[in-house]
């Protein structure tokens, strides 16, 4: 684990801002086709009806929301996004867009018997309590039901990734700015619902640098992961980042081949020291040899192939031993 300030700053702030803007959410939903959705609702005003409130008054209260889709298998729609703000006794309903996006929107209208639409507040009305209707290819119609924060998140995020490193995961974040921020943690979960503490790293507190981290997981499991970072304050609140998807690959025999899934073109072998006695064939799913080459180095360039699983096969042209590992190009 490491953390160093980057010093080839060259992004605007502006850039930095539209980047980063809601990238912690509150709530993400893992599908079991290899996607997750991030959900992020906050109610953020009240609209009273009328400002004449003698004998109580109507209200629609307004929503700011960020939904990304992340992993694999992304769909072109969900089924159902959509939830209640409970507002006092009162819960309103709203609908969300069943894509990816970010905006607002405004529940049903409501009635309460207060006076106070002239000073009225989503704190002053108890907006506290959110639940969330949700359903989609590989998920399941459920509600999840969480407590929104009107508070400004101390964490600017600017990305947050996690790929297979030799038998490792690395998880790597940046921040724009830091306030008050405690610690974070690394959660990863097998089944989408049971969310482990793998790592806990400390934060900055408070800074305006860019800063870089980086931490591994150093007993990943095999198969589908899915890794999330945690953002704890020094007063406790937290959120989340975006889910990434792991398909990690044990060795054989010592060799290990990465990035997997990988959506560009470059791989990188580990466990191999005589690289020019090796020859590796890409085959495609059908066993088909689809580019050949004779190694130089660990990293090796491929031609760009369609989205899809390979199998890279490495013979040892003195030995005759080979070894045939599982590659997704995605």
């Amino acid at each position: 684990m490491k953390q160093t300030l980057r010093t080839q700053a060259l992004l605007t702030f502006a850039f930095i801002s539209l980047f980063y803007s809601d990238s912690f959410s509150q709530i993400s939903v893992v599908s079991t086709t290899g996607y997750a959705v991030n959900i992020d609702v906050r109610p953020i005003a009240v609209n009273p009806a009328s400002s004449n409130c003698t004998y109580g008054y109507n209200y629609t209260v307004k929503l700011r929301y960020n939904i990304s889709i992340t992993g694999n298998n992304k769909p072109s729609s969900l089924y159902t996004l959509q939830g209640t703000v409970g507002c006092g006794s009162t819960a309103s309903f709203f609908d969300l867009p069943n894509i990816a996006g970010t905006g607002t929107v405004n529940t049903a209208n409501a009635w309460t018997s207060l006076n106070n639409c002239g000073t009225v507040t989503v704190s002053s009305l108890g907006c506290d309590l959110i639940t969330i209707e949700i359903g989609g290819p590989g998920i399941s119609n459920r509600f999840i039901t969480f407590y929104p924060s009107e508070a400004v998140l101390g964490v600017k995020l600017i990305s947050f990734a996690a790929e297979q490193q030799y038998n490792k995961v690395k998880l790597n974040w940046t921040t724009a700015t830091e306030t008050n921020n405690s610690f974070f943690t690394i959660e990863r979960t097998t089944n989408g619902t049971d969310w482990n503490e793998i790592k806990k790293i400390s934060g900055a507190g408070n800074s305006s640098s860019v800063i870089n981290y980086e931490a591994y997981d150093e007993s990943p499991v095999a198969g589908n992961a899915y890794y999330r970072l945690k953002q704890t304050d020094v007063d406790g609140q937290s959120s989340y980042s975006e889910v990434q998807l792991v398909k990690y690959v044990a060795a054989v025999n010592g060799i290990t081949l990465y990035p997997v899934p990988n959506a560009g073109n470059t791989i990188n072998i580990s466990g191999i020291s005589d690289f020019k006695n090796n020859e590796m064939t890409v085959l495609n799913a059908a066993g088909n040899a689809v580019y050949t080459t004779t190694l130089a180095k660990a990293s090796v360039s491929l031609p760009s192939l369609q989205p899809g699983m390979y199998v890279v096969r490495l013979k040892n042209k003195v030995s005759g031993e080979t070894h045939n590992l599982r590659y997704i190009k995605i």
